[in-house]
């Protein structure tokens, strides 16, 4: 018996051993790039448009980019994610139907980015005519959204005490009743938190975008959907595979600001769970 515990003490040191190792290299390439790049801030730095060779100016139109294919991304994800974590938690749970989503949902979570761009570009840039454009953007990383958003609904309503949905028909109500208004309100918040998620996982996609959506500089801001944009990945991307070692530093400021953008919406995410499992 003494034999066994000190194995699993010494299994138990070796793992937390581990993690500290992965976390102090996460957090060490955390600061590095922010440390590294934060010193380029301005308040210019963050409205400008780039010019000079990318030797100078800013990201605004990368920003303002970003931040509209994130909307759209989200305008379009969220209803048809909302809808199919659903049926797969209160329809198609024993149903033939529902087993061939939820594998196919399951499926797409483990697809590569660049599959997506391709599929993309395939549907919607060429065959659709949408052309190298922010809503061909938006509906590519969109349907990468789609599991995140799914599975987390699916996640979160089966979690939910049965005593929730028998009160419910107890006391007369239908089945869409007891989804809109019983089991939604209780897991806003894990439905929150998932496409929090999604969204931070989505705003550093580089190849998607790349073959869909972005545009290597625009002197202009889009005026319609069908206008590509300039996204903040892509504009580090460009950067440090065209240009010298004078516009190296723009590419230390965005992946700063990138990054410290995504840990905002992480940490508002962990949040709203946090804030979900104390109550």
């Amino acid at each position: 018996m003494k034999k066994q515990t000190g194995i699993d003490s010494i299994i138990s040191i070796i793992f937390r051993i581990i993690s500290y190792i992965a976390f102090g290299i996460i957090m060490a390439i955390i600061i590095i790039v922010i440390v590294d790049g934060a010193r380029y801030f301005t308040p210019a730095f963050f409205i400008e448009y780039p010019s000079q060779g990318m030797t100078a100016g800013g990201i605004g139109p990368a920003i303002l980019g970003s931040l509209l294919m994130i909307f759209f991304i989200l305008l379009f994800s969220i209803p048809i994610g909302v809808l199919t974590g659903t049926f797969l938690s209160e329809y198609g749970s024993k149903s033939r139907l529902g087993r061939i989503i939820d594998v196919s949902v399951t499926s797409l979570s483990g697809v590569p980015s660049v599959v997506y761009g391709l599929f993309g570009l395939a549907l919607f840039s060429i065959t659709l005519g949408f052309g190298t454009s922010l809503l061909s953007g938006s509906l590519t990383l969109a349907i990468m959204t789609l599991p995140v958003i799914s599975s987390s609904v699916k996640e979160a309503l089966a979690s939910l005490p049965r005593e929730l949905r028998e009160s419910a028909y107890a006391l007369g109500a239908k089945k869409t009743e007891t989804i809109y208004k019983i089991l939604f309100p209780a897991a806003r918040n894990r439905i929150i938190t998932a496409i929090l998620i999604g969204s931070g996982r989505v705003i550093g996609e580089t190849a998607p975008v790349l073959l869909t959506g972005a545009v290597f500089y625009s002197t202009q801001l889009p005026n319609s959907l069908l206008d590509p944009v300039m996204t903040l990945p892509t504009h580090i991307y460009f950067i440090t595979m065209a240009y010298g070692e004078n516009a190296q530093w723009m590419a230390k400021a965005t992946s700063a600001f990138l990054i410290i953008l995504i840990l905002v919406i992480y940490s508002i995410a962990f949040k709203i769970r946090g804030g979900n499992q104390k109550s």
